[in-house]
């Protein structure tokens, strides 16, 4: 089998309109259907080539390793019929099934057929489907540079309470052309959330009045709007989206914890999709993958997309 040019994260984001590629890594439990029908609901080219893929745990003996395959080929065929009910018939879908560590088999794989979307489930049980989702999704958006779709709610329509949560990094413009091309025209209105850090001057200069510590903050405040808009226009220039297919922005803009921030927005306004980056070139964009996006990812209820910058460094293994 002649395997297709891996496409460069840059040139995945960058090309125009809908995903061609997606791979769908599936661990064939009751959740898979949601994943499954998500996919279904994304914006898909004509000729999109979706590619369901399920990995065989290691360490199991030859025998039963030849029949879990197997069983795997089986469960992924009926979902591969059941998929095709709900597209076109120029979109073009097929399984595979491969044995060894998850991680390392999808990010591979996700080369392999050139994929510019990864579609991953997201259970809330324990055991193997914690395991699954709980590292193996966190090595995924580490390793395969390019965006991964984590699914946890139950699909009833394309997204459209989405939130968008913006570091000033080099990963700001990813991330919103990869909410652009998730989120076709006509567009939502798209929440923005950004916390900003700024020292408590008070408790370092005691005499300082309050007022002066509270206009040093509101000045942090101000510049973080200002490039936050320069992000978001560069990011829709560079998509070439018109400004009617340009989405309304509500920004919110606050002092504290990102985490804390993010999880309190979403639940507050009850977004049904949290897009964010990881990986930029800065320090803190690195810690922002190890922290921030790690804890962000099991604490909300909605799904969420994982951005990592076209321009970050080699990840790390």
């Amino acid at each position: 089998m002649t395997q297709s040019t891996p496409a460069s994260h840059h040139e995945a984001l960058h090309a125009p309109g809908r995903f061609r590629s997606l791979l769908v890594p599936m661990d064939l439990s009751p959740a898979s259907d949601r994943v499954i029908g998500r996919t279904a609901l994304l914006p898909l080219a004509d000729d999109a080539r979706i590619t369901l893929l399920h990995v065989v745990p290691e360490g199991l003996k030859p025998l039963s390793q030849e029949r879990a395959e197997n069983d795997a080929r089986k469960a992924l065929q009926a979902e591969v019929e059941a998929l095709a009910r709900t597209l076109p018939r120029t979109v073009t879908i097929r399984h595979a099934v491969r044995g060894g560590a998850p991680a390392v088999e999808i990010v591979q794989h996700a080369a392999a057929v050139a994929a510019d979307l990864i579609v991953v489930g997201r259970g809330g049980g324990r055991g193997i489907r914690d395991l699954f989702l709980g590292s193996t999704a966190e090595r995924v958006v580490r390793q395969a540079r390019l965006p991964v779709l984590v699914v946890r709610q139950r699909p009833r329509a394309p997204y459209r309470h989405p939130a968008l949560a913006l570091a000033l990094d080099d990963a700001g413009r990813d991330v919103v052309t990869s909410l652009l091309r998730v989120i076709p025209p006509p567009r939502p209105t798209i929440s923005v959330i950004h916390a900003y850090d700024a020292p408590y001057l008070k408790s370092a200069y005691p005499s300082l009045s309050m007022e002066e510590a509270e206009q040093y903050c509101e000045e942090y405040r101000r510049k973080a709007l200002l490039e936050l808009a320069q992000i978001l226009a560069a990011a829709l220039a560079e998509a070439n989206v018109p400004p009617d297919d340009a989405p309304a922005w509500k920004t919110r803009v606050k002092y504290g914890s990102p985490r804390v921030l993010i999880e309190k927005a979403v639940k507050k306004a009850e977004n049904d999709l949290l897009v964010l980056g990881t990986q930029g070139r800065s320090g803190v964009a690195h810690a922002f993958l190890g922290t921030v996006a790690g804890d962000v990812l099991r604490a909300v209820a909605c799904d969420v997309l994982v951005v990592p910058s076209s321009q970050a460094a080699s990840p790390p293994t």
